[in-house]
């Protein structure tokens, strides 16, 4: 119990730190710095920070939100991505039973999910300050994921041809086909995969043309593609429902609250990803439970 806990904690911690870099990306992408060596500095005078001053969350709290030299108030953005990172990192930690499966398997999975929502979490930050989805993210994100599917097929398939080869009814398994079918079904879901992505660019280029531009942008169709890899089909078809549904009820309570005007735009990219994060957790159960009420 105490070690899960231990565990549990470090990944927290760590998607805490993790999101503060997260959000320097966001920020110096658009802005302009070094992204990876640039000393952090405060957004107003420019004086750089100390270690003390870059502690997520606590420094924050400890200097009531404000810069310790100018005194001028900070983003909310910087404890919003921290603490959104770290819960990120800790939902995945449990999805994948992180404490009670020390496997490669498991640490690979795990691996996979929290780079792929890094970049997530950046495209995420980009299009809610900037109504932009940077290429320098989205497209090192399509090739991570790319890499992933067809890894998988790989590996999966290895890892059976090994279990199989060990035992002489596996052999015998294997001389009557059961690896060939197993490796043509991971590889057909892959290929499900991209035709998937490849589906929602084109409905996202659709509503483009139909909108003339007006309902999404170029980024959205590239995020689309991604989302289609990560989720797969049909599950990325439940991603992109729950973006559109949560984006409707997000832009309908600021009309009503006459925050927006319905010729009023938001930034569509973070609902999209919303919607993929959930669909990790819940898409299986939404789209059964879809497909008992046809």
């Amino acid at each position: 119990m105490l070690f899960d806990i231990l565990i549990y904690f470090i990944v927290f911690v760590s998607g805490l730190f993790i999101g503060s870099f997260l959000n320097l990306v966001s920020d110096r992408l658009e802005k302009g710095g070094d992204v990876l060596f640039g000393r952090s500095a405060c957004d107003f005078c420019k004086t750089e920070l100390s270690w003390r001053e870059l502690i997520p969350i606590v420094t924050f709290l400890l200097q009531k939100g404000k810069c310790a030299k100018c005194g001028k108030k900070l983003s909310l953005y910087h404890p919003f991505s921290e603490l959104m990172t770290g819960l990120v990192f800790l939902s995945f930690a449990y999805f994948v039973k992180l404490p009670l499966n020390l496997t490669l398997l498991t640490w690979g999975l795990f691996f996979f999910y929290i780079v792929l929502f890094s970049f997530f979490l950046i495209i995420f930050l980009s299009d809610l300050k900037f109504m932009i989805i940077p290429d320098k993210v989205v497209i090192p994100a399509i090739v991570f994921s790319t890499l992933s599917v067809l890894g998988s097929v790989a590996f999966y398939s290895y890892d059976l041809y090994k279990q199989l080869s060990s035992s002489e009814f596996g052999v015998y398994l294997i001389k009557a086909g059961f690896l060939k079918f197993h490796a043509l079904l991971v590889l057909r879901n892959a290929g499900m995969s991209f035709a998937g992505a490849f589906g929602i660019s084109l409905f996202f280029l659709l509503l483009i043309f139909l909108t003339k531009g007006r309902g999404m942008g170029g980024g959205d169709v590239k995020l689309g593609f991604l989302i289609g890899l990560v989720n797969g089909f049909p599950l990325s078809v439940v991603a992109i429902f729950l973006g559109f549904l949560i984006g409707a009820m997000y832009s309908l309570l600021l009309v009503l609250f006459k925050k927006k005007s319905l010729k009023g735009t938001i930034p569509f990219g973070p609902f999209l990803i919303i919607g993929s994060y959930l669909t990790v957790f819940f898409g299986n159960f939404l789209f059964e439970w879809y497909l008992r009420l046809l």
